[in-house]
């Protein structure tokens, strides 16, 4: 009996040591940062080791106190009252433990239901660096700062509308004019050179229907092939191009005397990558191979910036040849990556052409360009790199998808508004801005895809104009923007791209924000300068206007 009701006095002390344990153990689980991972150090073990002795030397020596007081008579007399206490005590620490376990059993069942997040570990610096970039994580959930449907009207129609529009003929003659240019050239350069230009293609904003910069810059691709048996071969989605290159891809130059078995376009191991446009009756020597190769070619890579030499002087012969067929005047001029085109009217009228030289992947709409501006400040490493551009492919899809939404749309009102803001809120006029409208078309056209056609109508101006600077303040605070087309396996074929781009890597258009810190965090500031000055700004322009 005496051991009976020793087991019964210590049994509250036992159960409320296993809830308190049960607690610990719930505690660890929500809060695992309570539980250190480090390793401790000989130090702290030894310190924990003497004071778990001189607890153990205080629990013996209490327990002979114990003992030696023990006193039958007054026990007897207190065992009443102790096991009404314990009966109370076991009853409300039944209730604790099936309550802990309770908790515990939900826990466990959460973390294995839910789906994990892996963490990313950083060092102290980028600790520090996203503390100072965190904003766009803070803020892009809640873009408060948009105008309502009526002011977006009046100042679209206001600013943008019936201020920036260009004749819609303006497009035609372009594209005509510099057909003529590309006929006389060839007609001059056929017998000087096994360089020929095609027909023209005209590409961008002006030809989209979007363009709203001013003065208007009509972008035009001239494609470029060669003649008597030599071809080109590029090479793109190469195992040797650097990742941070994978937008780029280098020209081969093939020589006649190259192909022992005949052609190479014919070769199953080349097939589909090489771009043979004439096939040669006859071997050249190789003296005239190497000729070419130092005029537009660097160690038979494709030089852009010496084709864009040959192609500027190319313009100028003809346009000596032909001028006299116009009542304007066209001044050349040297810019990154084209040849820029200044059409001058006597009535003071400009019309600006930029002519990019590029060579076309068979069978297909995408074309290796001289230069396209990177929006990210990521260099390129050699002149020998060509930029892969889908543009072609892009002004398709845009003509398809006005087709399908809606006819009163507003897709294309969001990116004339948002390329509009982020001019007017350049610092100088010589500052070029990291978030460029080719960064927002490439939202947009992400956008098209993943909602309804019928959201798109224009009395959802405001709503889509939301959607798209908060998937942008996603993609900034992810660092990571995919290029729209290369890597999209889900892109319909017809659409003009070769299989293997559908099929490659996807490119992110955001991965040099990963190392360079300057540029991300120029990209953050224009960001939150567009939330920031959005609303005030197209009240300043509204007011502008009505004045003017």
């Amino acid at each position: 009996e005496e051991m009976q009701e020793v087991r019964l006095r210590r049994m509250p002390a036992l159960l409320g040591l296993f809830s308190v344990c049960l607690l610990v153990i719930t505690g660890s689980l929500y809060h695992p940062r309570l539980l250190s991972d480090e390793v401790e150090s000989e130090e702290v073990q030894s310190r924990m080791k003497e004071q778990e002795d001189k607890y153990k030397l205080e629990m013996e020596r209490l327990q002979k106190e114990v003992d030696e007081k023990y006193n039958p008579e007054q026990e007897t007399k207190v065992n009443a009252i102790v096991k009404a206490e314990n009966s109370t005590q076991i009853d409300w620490n039944t209730w604790n433990i099936l309550l802990m376990v309770t908790i515990l059993f939900l826990e466990l069942w959460r973390q294995d239901t839910w789906p994990h997040i892996p963490q990313d570990y950083n060092s102290e610096e980028e600790e520090e660096g996203e503390k100072e970039n965190e904003f766009p994580q803070r803020i892009y959930n809640n873009i408060l700062n948009i105008p309502d449907k009526y002011v977006l009207d009046q100042f679209y129609n206001a600013c943008i509308q019936n201020v920036s529009q260009e004749p819609m003929q303006t497009c035609e003659f372009v594209e005509s004019f510099v057909d003529n240019l590309l006929e006389a050239c060839r007609n001059v350069c056929q017998w000087d050179s096994e360089l020929i230009l095609e027909d023209c293609v005209g590409i961008g904003s002006q030809f989209e229907k979007w363009g709203c910069k001013t003065p208007s810059v009509y972008d035009i691709l001239v494609p470029i092939f060669l003649q008597d048996g030599y071809c080109f071969k590029p090479e793109i989605c190469c195992c040797d191009l650097p990742p941070d290159k994978q937008s780029y891809g280098r020209i081969v130059m093939v020589t006649p005397g190259s192909a022992d078995l005949g052609c190479l376009c014919k070769s199953t191991e080349l097939e589909g990558d090489v771009l043979c446009l004439i096939h040669s009756k006859r071997f050249e020597p190789d003296v005239r191979a190497n000729c070419l190769a130092s005029i537009v070619c660097s160690e038979w890579y494709l030089d852009y910036k010496k084709v864009l030499k040959w192609f500027r002087v190319a313009l100028a012969k003809s346009w000596n040849k032909v001028s006299h067929k116009y009542d304007f005047d066209l001044s050349f001029h040297n810019i990154t990556g084209c040849c820029g085109l200044k059409v001058q009217y006597q009535s003071g009228r400009n019309i600006y052409i930029k002519a990019f030289p590029a060579v076309r992947l068979k069978d297909s709409d995408v074309y290796l360009v001289s230069s396209f501006p990177d929006y990210t400040k990521n260099t390129v490493p050699s002149t020998t790199y060509w930029h892969i551009s889908c543009a072609v492919c892009e002004y398709r899809f845009l003509k398809i998808m006005a087709k399908s939404v809606p006819k009163n749309s507003c897709h294309l009102k969001c990116l004339q508004i948002l390329t509009f803001l982020t001019e007017k809120l350049r610092s100088s006029p010589d500052q070029r801005n990291i978030l460029g409208s080719y960064l927002f078309k490439t939202v947009l056209m992400h956008l098209l895809l993943s909602q309804p056609y019928s959201n798109w109508h224009e009395c959802h101006l405001e709503h889509r104009l939301r959607d798209i600077l908060k998937y942008l303040g996603k993609c900034l605070d992810e660092k990571r923007l995919q290029r729209f087309m290369i890597g999209n396996q889900t892109f319909p074929k017809q659409m003009g791209i070769p299989e293997m781009l559908l099929n490659a890597e996807p490119i992110n258009l955001f991965r040099s924000f990963v190392t360079q810190r300057d540029s991300y965090g120029q990209a953050l500031m224009e960001y939150q300068k567009i939330l920031r000055d959005m609303g005030p700004l197209m009240m300043e322009c509204i007011k502008d206007n009505t004045v003017s």
